[in-house]
């Protein structure tokens, strides 16, 4: 079964498919969304034996300016303009700064006890280094693990010579490195309370054969995976994402194993089932918006 859905918060969904033999029912992933004006999504997982919160934060286009990196200025000068003045919160009549909206979604973590963040791209508008210090250091402020992945402007500087691949490669090396914790950026795995948490890096729109080989050797391991991307993927009608020759069949020939994709890029709300998988995507951080994941067992 596949489904997508491109709903507003306020609605709730029950995922899950649907088949007249009870005893594989039992085997399904159940994926519930809650019915506030909130992104709350609880995953249940049939022989898991742990439990996990959550939070994705995504798409927060932090940008506080630099006296120090004013040759890049002409560089950042569009992305700065547009997130320069304060934004709206997505359901609360009330505006502020991107800074200011990260601060408190990482206040709301750790009022919600929420055991991991998962970055999903576009933490900073474009990678200058203050910002990227702020972000770090608010992350170590809360004492909470954190996951990370690029999305297309944290190492994009509009007009800069170079391919997206390299520029990618520079600024990760030169400002992005320690929003990765040492884990390689362009893919990883960590398992975490039973887990199987998989980077996949698909930020310049296209995946390396050495990124699918290790996404392959992933489904090797025991633990239910969810992977972290900042571009939706194309995995059915309907779905506006990056459709990427021979990954996406990865991706749909194992949503037995993948309970989850995480995605944000689009900054709305937005879900694709199939088997047990579900790709959920986010609203922006921008906007005052988070994702948060109640992980458990079914």
């Amino acid at each position: 079964m596949k489904k997508y859905f491109h709903i507003p918060v306020s609605l709730a969904i029950l995922i899950a498919a649907t088949c007249c033999n009870s005893t594989i029912q039992e085997q399904q992933v159940v994926h519930y969304v809650s019915n506030n004006t909130d992104q709350v999504a609880t995953i249940s997982i049939p022989g898991y034996h742990d439990s996990i919160r959550i939070m994705q934060i995504t798409d927060s286009h932090i940008d506080i300016p630099n006296e120090q990196e004013a040759d890049l200025a002409a560089y950042g000068e569009r992305m700065h303009t547009a997130y320069m003045n304060p934004r709206r919160h997505y359901s609360r009549d009330i505006s502020k700064s991107t800074v200011e909206f990260f601060d408190d979604l990482l206040l709301k973590a750790k009022e919600e006890s929420v055991e991991l963040l998962l970055l999903t791209g576009d933490i900073v508008n474009f990678p200058s280094a203050v910002s990227v210090q702020h972000v770090y250091d608010r992350l170590k402020e809360t004492g909470i693990p954190w996951l990370y992945t690029s999305g297309n402007h944290d190492w994009h500087y509009e007009g800069m010579e170079g391919t997206p691949d390299l520029l990618r490669s520079v600024w990760e090396d030169k400002v992005l490195k320690p929003l990765y914790n040492d884990l390689d950026p362009l893919y990883y795995s960590q398992v975490i309370r039973g887990i199987n948490f998989v980077n996949i890096d698909n930020s310049t729109g296209e995946i390396t054969e050495e990124q699918k080989v290790f996404l392959q050797d992933q489904m090797s391991k025991p633990e239910p995976v969810i992977l972290l991307s900042h571009i939706p993927y194309s995995l059915g009608r309907g779905v506006n994402g990056v459709s990427i020759a021979g990954f996406t069949d990865i991706l749909l020939s194992n949503d037995d194993k993948i309970v989850a994709i995480i995605t944000g890029h689009i900054h709305r709300t937005s879900f694709f089932t199939t088997g047990n998988m579900c790709q959920y995507t986010s609203m922006a951080g921008f906007q005052g918006a988070s994702f948060l994941f109640d992980i458990r067992p079914r």
